[in-house]
């Protein structure tokens, strides 16, 4: 279902699993229930200013009558934690995406390995409620502390093994020691900061990918006034005009300077929202979400940029 599709909801309620984790139950606003997930999807919650963030869906998907995600905040991104943190009320309204797929169960496994870092965990909770009854499995919970530790009571209670890696107590996840540890007949599923994200996917890079199985919405991160890259011309084929992207800007952020209307998210290269048709010219693609194929005909504008003009269907 396409993410253009948004539902009003209200904020019912909210907790606090850890400190700085802000866990946001919604209700929809023009419908007795919402409509129906599966375990692994997210949704993009759309605040009233406008800004767009993805989300793991971590209730049952047995009681449709709310949704929930959780927030972290993150003083150092783009803004959107703290926006859903500090400037959302109970009784607020919003507008939330139909349920977008994201990770699978692997059906034909006999066991599952979870490994969540910080935020991540929340992805790990919706995988958790799809195993099949009785699945053999285990969750590396990755924290710098153990207070940090949102939603620990319940892996604990969830029927996988939780293994807790505490860094500030000298526990660091030891990828490589743990990737050459797994046994053959598991599939690893992942999900956390860049960092672990990218040793995870590093060591497993000689895996059947059937076997591994990831999921970020961090994306690419940049420091401001960083240069991005060299300075193109993107032509746009519908509007028939042509717009500088300069070497300090993104491809989105140019056309929504120019008034075109594009659909965003994570801004990040990670969800796949602002995806635009290219029409002709080479691409430098630096967007996590995309496959091979999918590059051959879209790009993401967050991120990505020509190498020298394109041509866009915008």
């Amino acid at each position: 279902m396409s993410v253009r599709l948004l539902m009003a909801a209200r904020l019912k309620a909210e907790s606090w699993p850890a400190s700085d984790v802000r866990e946001l139950t919604f209700e929809p606003v023009h419908r007795t229930e919402f409509p129906p997930f599966i375990p692994g999807d997210h949704v993009q919650v759309q605040h009233q200013n406008g800004t767009r963030r993805d989300y793991s869906l971590i209730g049952s998907t047995n009681d449709l009558s709310t949704y929930r995600i959780a927030v972290r905040r993150e003083s150092g991104g783009r803004g959107g934690s703290v926006l859903f943190q500090d400037e959302l009320a109970l009784g607020d309204l919003v507008f939330v995406s139909y349920p977008q797929g994201g990770m699978r169960i692997d059906s034909a496994a006999a066991h599952h390995v979870f490994v969540a870092g910080g935020i991540g965990v929340t992805a790990v909770l919706g995988l958790l409620g799809g195993l099949p009854c009785g699945a053999s499995s285990e969750v590396h919970y990755c924290v710098r502390n153990r207070v940090d530790a949102a939603y620990q009571d319940v892996l604990e209670h969830s029927g996988a093994k939780l293994v807790l890696h505490e860094s500030s107590a000298g526990g660091r996840l030891d990828v490589l020691t743990f990737v050459k540890d797994l046994p053959r007949e598991a599939t690893l599923y992942y999900c956390g900061p860049p960092s672990l994200m990218a040793a995870i996917a590093d060591a497993t890079s000689h895996f059947d990918p059937t076997r591994v199985r990831c999921e970020s919405f961090t994306g690419v991160t940049t420091e401001p006034g960083e240069k991005l890259g060299e300075a193109f011309d993107a032509w746009l084929v519908l509007s028939k005009r042509v717009i500088r992207v300069p070497e300090d800007e993104s491809l989105l952020q140019a056309v929504l300077r120019e008034n075109v209307p594009v659909d965003y998210s994570c801004e990040g290269g990670a969800c796949g929202s602002c995806v635009l048709e290219v029409v002709d010219g080479e691409i430098d693609h630096r967007d996590l979400c995309l496959s091979e194929d999918e590059r051959k005909e879209v790009m993401t504008s967050c991120v990505s940029r020509g190498r020298g003009p394109i041509s866009l269907r915008a």
